[in-house]
């Protein structure tokens, strides 16, 4: 009996350890930088986020992503909820060195984490 066990343990080990990314959760994330003005947030972070890709004034098409509750937010350096965020992030100002960084799943277009530097 314990024979058997042993064969379906690796068996079962084996299984997990060919199937990779589908039992890891694994996701592919898409960096774009852009700058500040390119950026549109919601009201919520159950809203979605518009953005260009392009770092000036262009006429690319817009992207939108959906924020989530795990969505990370930095300003400055410095990590803030999502409501302290978008209110310092609408007040900054913008001048021609301010920088975005949109990090999101490239699957299920969820944000991931947007970084932004005045």
């Amino acid at each position: 009996m314990n024979d058997i066990r042993r064969v379906l343990t690796i068996a079962a080990l084996a299984v997990l350890a060919l199937s990779g990314p589908v039992f890891a959760g694994e996701i592919i994330v898409d960096a774009i930088e852009t700058v500040p003005s390119n950026i549109i947030l919601p009201a919520s972070t159950n809203g979605m986020m518009t953005f260009q890709r392009c770092e000036a004034d262009c006429d690319d098409e817009h992207e939108r992503v959906q924020l989530t509750a795990e969505t990370r937010f930095s300003l400055d350096g410095r990590t803030l909820r999502f409501d302290e965020f978008r209110k310092e992030f609408l007040t900054m100002r913008r001048n021609q060195s301010a920088y975005a960084l949109v990090r999101y799943d490239t699957k299920t277009r969820q944000l991931v984490e947007l970084i932004v530097t005045s």
